[in-house]
């Protein structure tokens, strides 16, 4: 049996040279043993994308739902071929063994989806359960502070073109550094059926204070993103959707929607989980889990 190795020290940074992002490949692809295999990949090459996601483009996503509901009510993202990345938010929801993880998901009223108007070979949806949920140690309801969580399926799958892992960043992202045209929060809306990919805005943490109006006091492993234009469109159940950004052929995962403002205006911030803070911590904790 295959023992991995818990912990790893980091010492590189991603850099922005006339607007394109440079990271090293070998770190993120060889550093860990658990994580970003085979990920971030899609058929798609644009550099700016459509704000519909097509099919295969988003395969990283799941929904999480309870069993007697056909709604979800927290969603995602496959991180290996037995875990779920979310938040600790949505997994005080999860019942374990009972919560349905959905997996291979696009159109919601269709399955399976349909590659074009008469070619509907697309494989069908996978359904696995929750069986544990693993919430950050120091996670706080009160602030959101360390609002993240892993989720173990029930069985291991198999990637294919609809299901497919996200990469995450071994090495630190900067959030200031973030350009416009690369950052999207993919997600289901209620409103529509397919995943939506909204152009997101970093907002630097002191002016998102501000603009928090004193309801919340933000902390270190938390940023803050908004709508490039104003939009008429509801979060409304996205908790635990992806900030993503576009590295050549890759897409990887840098935040984690973890909160709005109940009374939000399309001009307002969200606040999202900042992966690079805790990479240190999902890496151990699906290091532990294969070793158990």
């Amino acid at each position: 049996m295959n023992r991995y190795v818990r912990g790893f020290v980091i010492f590189c940074f991603i850099v922005l040279v006339r607007g394109n992002w440079f990271f090293p490949d070998k770190v993120h692809f060889e550093l860990s043993q658990v994580l970003n295999k085979n990920c971030g990949t899609t058929p798609y090459s644009d550099r700016l994308k459509p704000e519909d996601g097509r099919i295969f483009e988003n395969p990283w996503l799941v929904l999480l739902r309870h069993p007697e509901e056909q709604e979800s009510f927290c969603q995602g993202t496959l991180i290996s071929e037995s875990h779920v990345l979310t938040t600790a938010i949505c997994t005080e929801a999860i019942v374990p063994n009972e919560t349905i993880i959905t997996l291979g998901e696009y159109k919601r009223t269709t399955d399976p989806d349909c590659f074009e108007a008469n070619l509907c070979n697309v494989p069908p949806i996978i359904e696995l359960l929750a069986q544990k949920k693993i919430v950050h140690p120091d996670f706080q309801n009160d602030t959101y502070e360390n609002d993240i969580a892993v989720v173990t399926m029930n069985e291991r799958i198999t990637y294919t073109n609809s299901i497919q892992p996200i990469c995450l960043p071994l090495t630190p992202i900067i959030p200031s550094l973030v350009q416009v045209p690369t950052v999207y929060n993919t997600l289901w809306t209620v409103e529509h059926k397919v995943p939506k990919q909204i152009h997101m805005k970093y907002i630097a943490q002191n002016e998102c204070q501000q603009r928090m109006r004193g309801l919340i006091l933000l902390q270190e492993g938390q940023i803050c993103a908004q709508y490039v234009k104003p939009m008429e469109l509801s979060f409304i159940g996205g908790s635990g959707s992806p900030l993503l950004i576009e590295y050549h052929s890759r897409t990887f995962q840098f935040g984690i929607l973890s909160i709005g403002l109940p009374d939000a205006t399309n001009t307002e911030p969200y606040i999202y989980v900042n992966i690079s803070t805790h990479i240190k911590w999902i890496h151990d904790t699906l290091v532990d889990a294969y070793n158990q």
